[in-house]
């Protein structure tokens, strides 16, 4: 009974962020670390992690605008991203993990990386991705998003690739919550605007073989195995990363 109401109390949280953002209270459980990008946390080109030690460092120049809760960053699509370093040994934590993240996009043209990191080969991967599938080959795929995690095995490149469908790029914002729940069982969930998600799967293994990150995340672009890689143009606020699952 108790996990019971522990977990409604939850889910009543992610609703009462997406209902009232100007005042939302901050799930601290479990928070790894968190990225305001408000004015006051930036600090020429290092956005400071109000709770945690991953001060992330932006790369190009996104202009701090009026966000979701207080401000945020705008992204330009061509140039801006901001790494928030690979976080220490939160790479082995990632099975029962969340990521939380306000956004707003226009652009529907092709797919984009909300956030991505592709370590070499087949080893860790996590990411989100605008307007991209999670089906065979991962094509550009309009109003849907794509959710990725992945680690390597004995047998290769083991992923859980999910997708929802969503109208993501039509210049509102959108509060997105990411959360793997069991990766030893391919156990996800995804909330947008605190609303859970019917979730179409790809060629999902279990995972059970985590290991920290070499590469840094990036969000507002893509960590393609060092290279740069599918530009985000939109607004970005109030970046949350748990080492355990919000549901």
């Amino acid at each position: 009974m108790k996990s019971l109401i522990y977990l409604l109390a939850i889910a009543l949280i992610i609703t009462m962020s997406f209902q009232n953002g100007h005042t939302q209270p901050i799930v601290t459980d479990g928070l790894v670390s968190y990225w305001t990008f408000d004015e006051k946390d930036i600090a020429g080109f290092t956005a400071k992690d109000v709770w945690g030690e991953n001060d992330a460092k932006i790369v190009g120049n996104p202009k701090v605008v009026d966000g979701q809760v207080g401000e945020a960053l705008e992204f330009d699509g061509a140039n801006d991203y901001v790494n928030l370093t690979n976080l220490g040994d939160f790479g082995e934590k990632i099975g029962t993990s969340t990521f939380e993240v306000w956004m707003k996009t226009s652009f529907k043209n092709d797919w984009t990386t909300l956030f991505k990191v592709l370590d070499q080969g087949c080893n860790m991967a996590w990411a989100i991705e605008p307007n991209r599938s999670a089906l065979a080959g991962f094509p550009f795929a309009e109003g849907v998003i794509h959710f990725y995690v992945r680690q390597k095995s004995a047998a290769g490149c083991n992923a859980i690739p999910v997708e929802i469908e969503f109208p993501i790029s039509d210049g509102q914002w959108h509060h997105i919550v990411f959360a793997i729940v069991d990766a030893g069982k391919a156990e996800v969930s995804i909330y947008m605007d605190g609303e859970p998600q019917e979730i179409i799967a790809g060629d999902v293994k279990e995972l059970d073989n985590f290991v920290p990150f070499v590469q840094p995340i990036f969000i507002g672009a893509g960590n393609n195995r060092g290279a740069v890689s599918r530009h985000f143009p939109g607004v970005i606020d109030e970046v949350r990363i748990y080492d355990r699952p919000l549901t």
